[in-house]
């Protein structure tokens, strides 16, 4: 999608796996991930309404424990720096071995 590099496909992988994204939930990060942020534009992307794009932001929310898609983000880039610290110590680096 977009502008996302395919390195950050992995971990969002893992993300998703850790809080239980759903597919679409996982649609909606990634474009959030790459910049697109505002529910009229995800909406466009994805061909869903603006109404049924908040639904599954206040679902990522919900299951992140975040209160906002700032919040969001913050949590998937704190997500980043500890799934990078696991991989640079030899740690598990595909979605599957990631504990949660």
């Amino acid at each position: 999608m977009g502008n996302m590099k395919p390195d950050v496909k992995v971990p969002i992988a893992a993300f998703s796996k850790k809080y239980n994204l759903s597919p679409r939930e996982q649609d909606v990060l990634r474009l959030m991930i790459d910049r697109v942020v505002n529910a009229e534009d995800i909406s466009q992307k994805l061909g869903i309404s603006q109404n049924t794009v908040r639904i599954h932001v206040k679902n990522i929310n919900n299951k992140v424990g975040a209160r906002s898609k700032t919040e969001i983000l913050s949590a998937f880039i704190d997500f980043l720096e500890s799934y990078y610290e696991r991989i640079l110590s030899g740690g598990a680096a595909e979605p599957h071995q990631v504990s949660t």
